[in-house]
């Protein structure tokens, strides 16, 4: 996704931007199943390198782009669904802003214990994800 215009090639107007409401534009549209399909894949990766299944993580937390996508992830590691911390329903899709909430939120709400094994897996426009487990040190 990017702003594909200005310059000689595509001059930006006010009538442009009057008629879209905006310049973002999506080069390519991402098939819903990706995040699905690839935060297994991943979960798998990473806990496998700590020795680790993962039944054993505790919380997971997830870009917070699409409720479908974390049940249908959490369903294919066969987790029950409550192992994500979810934001989204209080405060909407905020981007890359989503997973440092959603830690935020689960540890304000004592959700969190000193020793839990936590995922945090994050995807943007691109196709660009990360994955990153850590355990949780601070008492709530």
């Amino acid at each position: 996704m990017g702003i594909y215009a200005g310059g000689t090639h595509q001059p930006v107007s006010e009538e442009v931007v009057r008629a879209k409401g905006h310049l973002l534009t999506f080069a390519k549209k991402i098939p819903i199943e990706t995040n699905p399909t690839h935060w297994p894949r991943l979960t798998h990766v990473l806990l496998d390198r700590i020795q680790r299944k993962p039944e054993d993580v505790k919380a997971f937390f997830l870009t917070q782009i699409n409720i479908d996508s974390i049940h249908q992830t959490l369903d294919r590691l066969e987790l029950p669904r409550e192992r994500s911390h979810n934001i989204m329903d209080r405060f909407g899709y905020t981007g890359s802003a989503s997973i440092p909430m959603a830690l935020a939120d689960a540890n304000r709400s004592r959700k969190l214990r000193r020793g839990d094994l936590i995922l945090m897996i994050g995807s943007g426009g691109g196709l660009a994800m990360a994955a990153l487990a850590a355990t949780w040190e601070l008492d709530t």
